[in-house]
């Protein structure tokens, strides 16, 4: 008997500009607050939103290709 290859698809889901701020925000504050936890010094905080940004926008690119 022949095996299933059918895969299960996630949704895509559209991501507004006010959520994808709020995405980056959120995970920005949180980096900062693990660095400094970790370290006892303030993160960069232009540098760990930049950062994040590029992270965040890629996941999305990847979810938008797929």
């Amino acid at each position: 008997m022949k095996k299933s290859t059918t895969s299960k698809r996630v949704p895509r889901v559209a991501v507004t500009p006010e959520q994808r701020y709020h995405m980056i925000n959120d995970a920005a504050y949180f980096r900062g607050v693990k660095h400094q936890q970790e370290t006892g010094a303030v993160d960069d905080e232009a540098e760990s939103w930049c950062e994040v940004e590029a992270e965040i926008d890629a996941v999305l690119k990847h979810q938008h290709a797929s």
